[in-house]
């Protein structure tokens, strides 16, 4: 099964590029931003920060948790993060890749692309979830 349902989400975060890049590979920090959501939690949150490492990210809506796994695929530090999504809404190969551009040394344009829907709807679903992840990031960090 192939897709050509692909996403770009991009916003302007209030803060260093070495920060927003970091919060993606930070546990702490992932825990409190990666909320697609309202009334999303993440109970749980591992992460094995190298080329080749994987993730595991635990959303929680109700009682019903909602695993999100992948492997880094790219650490350019500060530069582009790129890692697999793998999750019941994802296809096989479905990536996200994540460019970090600064517009100033306090802020930062993060252009996350994603490609690999099994369809529209899911496609549409993922852009307003990256959307208020983005968000977040920019409330925690700003």
């Amino acid at each position: 099964m192939s897709s050509n349902f692909e996403l770009t989400v991009s916003r302007t975060i209030p803060a260093s590029r070495k920060e927003v890049f970091e919060a993606w590979l930070s546990p702490d920090a992932l825990q409190r931003f990666m909320c697609p959501a309202e009334g999303m939690s993440v109970p749980k949150v591992e992460v094995d920060a190298c080329e080749g490492g994987s993730f595991l990210i635990v959303m929680l809506v109700g009682d019903k948790e909602m695993p999100h796994r992948g492997e880094y695929k790219t650490i350019n530090r500060y530069e582009q993060l790129a890692f697999t999504w793998v999750s019941e809404h994802s296809m096989p190969g479905s990536l996200v890749t994540i460019d970090f551009k600064e517009k100033s040394p306090s802020e930062t344009e993060v252009i996350l692309h994603h490609v690999g829907f099994p369809s529209e709807e899911s496609r549409t679903n993922h852009e307003g979830g990256w959307g208020r992840i983005l968000e977040t990031l920019g409330s925690q960090l700003g």
